[in-house]
C-alpha cells in the first residue's frame, strides 16, 4: 500500500539531505550548487540516502547501511524517497536526472543538450563492438538507437520519463504486437527445459523450452526473419524520419499514483534543439500532435502484419528443417531473489 507524503516534507528532506551532504551548500551560487548534484560522490550520496530515509519514513540508519534498506524497500514506496532524490541530484529548469552509467568524471553538464550526449554514446557503443566483434559493421547515428530512462519535474510534480526516437517507439510498439502476431500463426508455449531451476554458480539455471506442435525449427526461423524485419525498418523509419522538420511528441500515463511521459525525438535535429538545463521548454518548443503518433503505429501494424504473413506462408512452404543453423549456445544464470520485487508487485495486484 502506497503512502500518502506532503510535498512540503519531500522538499525539506531534500534540503536537509543536501545539507548533510555538505554543510555548506546553501551558500553556494547556484551554478556551484548544480555540479556538485550533478556530481556528488559516493560518501555524499550515502549521506543524502540516510536523511531521506529517516525524514521521509522515519528509517534512521547510518550511510553505510542506507543503499541497502532502500533497495530493499518495496517498489511501491519508493516514488516519495525517489522524488526527493531527484531533488538532491538534478539539473537545469527541471531537475533533469538521466539513468544511466556515465564515465568517471562525466555527468550532464558535460553535454550541452540531448544530441551531444546520444552521439558521444554512440561513438562509445561503436568502439565497443569494433573491439568486442572482429566482423562487426558500422553503424550510421541516427537519433537513439537506444531508449532513456529519466526522471524530472512538470508542473511541480514527479515524473518519470523515457526518451524514444520515433523509430524506436514503432519498434518498440510493434515488438509487443508481433508476439501475438507470431503466436496465432504458429501457436506454442513456454515450459521448463530439463535443466530449468538447476543451481550454479550461487544462483539458479534459467531454461526454457518451447514447444509449436511440431514447428519449433519453421517458428524459431520466423522468430529470426522478424528480428531481421525489425532492425531494418528501424533503419528505414529513421532515415526517414531524418529529412523532416525536428519534432517532439509527449505520451502520459498514471499507473498506480506514479506519473510517466515519454519523450518522443523523431530525429538527431530535434536532440540537438534541446538542451538539457532547459529541457521541458525546449521540448514544448517542438511539439508536435500525438495524434500522428496512433496514425503511423497503425501503419507501421498493417505492414508488418502483411510481412509477416508472406514470411510465414514462404516458410511453412519452403524451410527445410533438416538443414540446421549454427546458434552459439547461451547460459542464463539467475541470481536468488532476482524476481522477489516483481513477484511483490503481483502479490499487491491481487
Amino acid at each position: 500500500m502506497k503512502r500518502s507524503i506532503p510535498l512540503s516534507k519531500i522538499h525539506a528532506a531534500a534540503r536537509k539531505a543536501l545539507i548533510a551532504a555538505d554543510a555548506g551548500y546553501f551558500s553556494w551560487p547556484e551554478q556551484q550548487q548544480e555540479r556538485f548534484r550533478a556530481t556528488m560522490n559516493e560518501q555524499a550520496q550515502s549521506r543524502v540516502d540516510s536523511v531521506l530515509l529517516k525524514e521521509i519514513f522515519g528509517i534512521s540508519c547510518s550511510p553505510n547501511e542506507a543503499a541497502e534498506i532502500w533497495r530493499d524497500l518495496p517498489l511501491s514506496e519508493l516514488n516519495p524517497l525517489n522524488w526527493a532524490k531527484l531533488l538532491t541530484c538534478g539539473i537545469g529548469d527541471d531537475y533533469i536526472f538521466l539513468n544511466e552509467s556515465m564515465a568517471a568524471d562525466t555527468s550532464l553538464l558535460n553535454f550541452h543538450n540531448l544530441y551531444e550526449y546520444d552521439y558521444y554514446d554512440h561513438l562509445f557503443q561503436e568502439r565497443a563492438n569494433k573491439e568486442q566483434f572482429a566482423d562487426y559493421q558500422s553503424r550510421d547515428y541516427y537519433a537513439l538507437r537506444f531508449s532513456r530512462w529519466a526522471r524530472l519535474i512538470i508542473d511541480g510534480q514527479f515524473y518519470y520519463a523515457n526518451f524514444y526516437s520515433l523509430a524506436g517507439y514503432l519498434m518498440s510498439y510493434l515488438e509487443d504486437k508481433g508476439l501475438d502476431l507470431i503466436q496465432a500463426l504458429i501457436p506454442h508455449q513456454y515450459v521448463d527445459g530439463k535443466d530449468h531451476g538447476k543451481q550454479e554458480q550461487g544462483g539458479f539455471l534459467w531454461s526454457m523450452d518451447i514447444k509449436a506442435n511440431g514447428l519449433e525449427q519453421q517458428l524459431d526461423e520466423l522468430k529470426h526473419r522478424w528480428y531481421q524485419y525489425m532492425q531494418q525498418r528501424w533503419d528505414e523509419l529513421s532515415q526517414t524520419q531524418s529529412q523532416l522538420a525536428p519534432v517532439v511528441y509527449f505520451r502520459d500515463e498514471d499507473s498506480k499514483g506514479e506519473k510517466h511521459r515519454d519523450f518522443i525525438f523523431n530525429n538527431a535535429q530535434a536532440l540537438q534543439q534541446v538542451r538539457w538545463q532547459h529541457f521541458l521548454a525546449d521540448c514544448k518548443a517542438l511539439l508536435g500532435n500525438s495524434s500522428d503518433i496512433t496514425q503511423l503505429q497503425a501503419q507501421e501494424l498493417a505492414k508488418a502484419e502483411q510481412w509477416l504473413q508472406q514470411t510465414y506462408q514462404d516458410i511453412i512452404g519452403n524451410f527445410d528443417p533438416k538443414v540446421v543453423k549454427f546458434k552459439k549456445l547461451r547460459k542464463i544464470v539467475i541470481a536468488p531473489g532476482a524476481f522477489d520485487d516483481v513477484l511483490g508487485e503481483e502479490e499487491e495486484d491481487e
